[in-house]
């Protein structure tokens, strides 16, 4: 968790001729990544830094739900992360439309001469699920659902789910 950052940062600077990019979350960003983009555009590191900003600790919810739990702790509240990178003197690019991604990004890997972040907005309640779900999971996600249900915590639930219908 939160390796991504300091991963490419390190990459970058063992190549220093090649392209480096690494796709943050938006808490692992903060926790590991916010503190070396100074140092980046100090010493001028050309990373490529996307930000998949969810405004969640989502594994963290995940893993909450799996354990049967109901989420606690996980949601927050993010800066424009764009607008913090060129606050430090990096590039910033901010993607809240499906529709622009193609043009960001873009941008993103054609700048010269330091770090870049894009803060790619994304939906809080897509959910990610793997191919296949052991039942212990299966178990643990009905558990925490039946507690959400049972206290009252239904909207981001139901939300999650009338954003994933969609999509099947």
């Amino acid at each position: 968790m939160a390796n991504a950052a300091p991963n490419a940062f390190g990459a970058q600077l063992a190549y220093p001729g090649r392209q480096t990019i690494a796709l943050c979350g938006d808490g692992g960003f903060t926790m590991l990544g916010l503190g070396d983009l100074l140092t980046q555009v100090e010493r001028k590191i050309p990373v490529v830094q996307i930000i998949l900003n969810n405004s969640s600790l989502d594994f963290v919810n995940i893993e909450q739900q799996e354990a049967g739990f109901v989420p606690f702790g996980v949601q927050f509240k993010n800066p424009n992360f764009a607008k913090v990178a060129e606050a430090m003197g990096a590039k910033g690019i901010r993607i809240e439309n499906p529709g622009d991604v193609k043009e960001g990004l873009a941008e993103a890997l054609a700048h010269e001469g330091g770090p870049v972040v894009v803060d790619a907005v994304v939906d809080p309640y897509a959910l990610s699920r793997p191919s296949h779900s052991p039942f212990h999971t299966v178990k643990g996600f009905t558990l925490s659902l039946a507690k959400q249900a049972l206290t009252g915590k239904m909207d981001s639930v139901i939300k999650t789910i009338e954003r994933n219908t969609k999509l099947v």
